[in-house]
């Protein structure tokens, strides 16, 4: 697939991860939104939102936040960057009229690098942004939609199907930037070699399903290549909106799961006192995440 129309990050390749990564504005927008950042153990996507300057700034300043660190030592540090670019969105906002209600979502993958001899994943979301695992040929939604259609479906109101046309698709219930404080999705995944990720925005799953997503992570062994039909599968179904994938292939890790069993176990992380990451105060902050709600699914 031609390059011209798609913003491709290159990066050395690590000893974990090999990725693949793609952006396109989509068939009828005229800027690009959409971020996104990779670094030798870490994989953000952002999609910003607030006008065509606020999106774009609320979502660099997600992307450059997270990979602007050093390797990770657990969940809660990882889910610390995310209120920290929640918080340095915010502060952008107050300082330029012109940015006022600027906010991003954010999805994001990472190594965890434990003192155990377990190699672990990290995974942290917050709004509509998309985290999949494919394992064994089965695709499985890791993240949870943070919007309204999903709060719908939770509670009964409508169905799945009903959700995939809804009029209010794409209202979201929390974002950074937008909320005085806001919660973090995170996960901890055991790192298995041959395991294939997909960090993707709205743009994507808006346009195609989970079923031709699972095709092409089947079909194109190279994760670039993957990157690329996916773009192009979205705008072949006349996808408008903006559009940014990364597929992740794991390369080194252990060889099986313990378990036969997916789980993904999601704890939601808040601060209690969200002025502790405007102002900066580093060691203060972790110390207020707390694990607000802890559920397990079973795919």
């Amino acid at each position: 697939m031609s390059n011209k129309h798609l913003n491709v990050q290159n990066q050395s390749q690590p000893s974990v991860f090999k990725w693949g990564s793609a952006t396109h504005v989509g068939n009828v927008r005229t800027s690009n939104q959409d971020k996104y950042g990779i670094t030798s153990n870490l994989m953000v996507v952002a999609d910003g939102m607030g006008g065509h300057n606020g999106g774009e700034v609320a979502a660099e300043i997600a992307v450059t936040t997270l990979t602007s660190s050093s390797r990770l030592q657990s969940i809660s540090e990882f889910a610390y960057l995310v209120q920290k670019a929640h918080g340095l969105i915010k502060v952008r906002a107050q300082e330029n009229i012109n940015l006022d209600g600027m906010g991003t979502t954010l999805c994001a993958l990472s190594e965890i690098d434990t003192q155990e001899t377990s190699q672990r994943i990290g995974a942290v979301n917050v709004g509509d942004s998309r985290i999949y695992l494919f394992t064994n040929n089965v695709l499985h939604q890791i993240s949870i939609d943070h919007s309204l259609v999903q709060e719908l479906v939770d509670s009964g109101k409508i169905s799945e199907i009903e959700a995939q046309s809804h009029p209010h698709r794409n209202v979201i219930t929390r974002s950074l930037g937008h909320q005085p404080i806001v919660e973090v999705d995170a996960w901890e995944i055991e790192l298995i070699i041959g395991d294939r990720y997909l960090l993707c925005s709205d743009g994507l799953t808006n346009e195609i399903s989970d079923a031709e997503i699972a095709e092409i992570l089947s079909i194109k062994a190279d994760p670039q290549q993957a990157a690329d039909q996916l773009i192009q599968s979205t705008l072949e179904n006349e996808g408008q909106d903006n559009v940014t994938v990364i597929v992740v292939d794991v390369i080194a890790g252990k060889e099986k799961r313990n378990s036969s069993n997916i789980q993904f176990d999601v704890q939601t992380l808040s601060p209690k006192e969200d002025k502790l990451f405007t102002e900066g105060k580093t060691p203060n902050a972790f110390k207020s995440l707390i694990e607000k709600i802890t559920k397990s699914r079973t795919t």
